[in-house]
């Protein structure tokens, strides 16, 4: 059995397939869970912290579905979870507006629906657990001013168009950044939070400005990684550029380790497991959250705050 559950693990995890991961026991309850996608590093520790949780309630049974960065997978696939007549549903919606009318179908049906890092703004969610990505957006603006001294270039690459993330960190950012006048943009597109478009859009970024800029903010760290990368092939001293990204993934720690990045905002993976615990006590034991719309802050990552073992112990060794 241990061998087999392994076996269903592996697979999902690599997207062959999508079917319900239970424990030995007769679940009482059945949860939908829809990724948004494992295309992001992030998520992929998101997925493993909701299934880790799940496995400890013998009650649960999860259902897990991958969205594939689709909205319109994602509409698909929860439609379907409320046909099957599922106790509840757990997500990350792709943007802020797609998923309202499939969220209000479960409310009606009498199924909960839980949201955990993204939101869809104004939605009937049972509860929501995110981060406070407008907060995460200052916190790398006030480093890039402080590495500056308030004075320079800055090219910023945007995350992922319609996503909650994108949206609150860039008003983080910008808003902090009027602060400081002689800090300007020179460029600015999205890289939809991949690493392959940080890449080309830093290449685009490079020929753009001539290579004049002083910093580079990334909405989150695969697309830093990929731009660090196009910097690189670019021959860009890195010991002259600030570079920040978001998450605080396991590779953007190596990076900052090897001086290449300098900094990462911690994303707090902890969100994805929060949300499946207290979705898990809601359904057994009827117990609510005490906050319905929770927001963990999240910090700066750099050199001295890895090499404490705080973050992931294991690249330190």
């Amino acid at each position: 059995m241990k061998f087999l559950k392994r076996v269903l693990l592996m697979a999902l995890a690599l997207g062959l397939l999508s079917v319900p991961v239970q424990t030995a026991w007769a679940a009482k309850y059945k949860v939908g869970f829809c990724v948004m996608t494992l295309a992001f590093t992030w998520m992929q520790y998101s997925y493993r912290a909701i299934l880790e949780e799940a496995k400890k309630y013998p009650e649960i049974e999860l259902i897990v579905q991958d969205a594939q960065m689709s909205p319109e997978r994602q509409v698909a696939i929860c439609e379907n979870f409320i046909a099957m007549g599922v106790d509840a549903i757990i997500t990350d919606p792709l943007d802020v507006t797609t998923l309202i009318p499939t969220m209000e179908k479960a409310k009606e049906a009498g199924i909960a629906f839980v949201t955990f890092d993204r939101r869809a703004f104004g939605a009937p969610y049972l509860f929501h657990v995110g981060c406070d990505d407008v907060f995460g957006g200052r916190l790398a603006a006030e480093y890039i001013a402080a590495k500056l001294n308030g004075e320079g270039r800055i090219v910023y690459i945007s995350g992922q168009v319609g996503s909650s993330p994108a949206i609150n960190r860039d008003r983080g950012f910008k808003e902090q950044l009027a602060h400081y006048p002689k800090l300007k943009i020179v460029y600015e597109q999205s890289g939809q939070f991949l690493r392959e478009e940080g890449l080309r859009v830093m290449e685009d970024a490079i020929v753009a400005t001539g290579g004049k800029f002083d910093a580079v903010f990334c909405a989150n760290d695969d697309s830093a990684l990929g731009a660090i990368q196009a910097m690189k092939a670019a021959g860009i001293d890195l010991d002259k550029v600030i570079v920040v990204g978001c998450d605080g993934v396991p590779d953007a720690l190596r990076a900052i380790l090897a001086g290449e990045l300098d900094a990462s905002i911690q994303y707090p993976v902890a969100m994805a497991s929060i949300a499946m615990r207290q979705l898990a006590e809601y359904l057994i034991y009827g117990k609510m959250p005490a906050v319905i719309d929770y927001d963990i802050l999240p910090w700066l990552i750099v050199k001295a705050n890895i090499e404490t073992g705080d973050f992931y112990p294991e690249i330190t060794k």
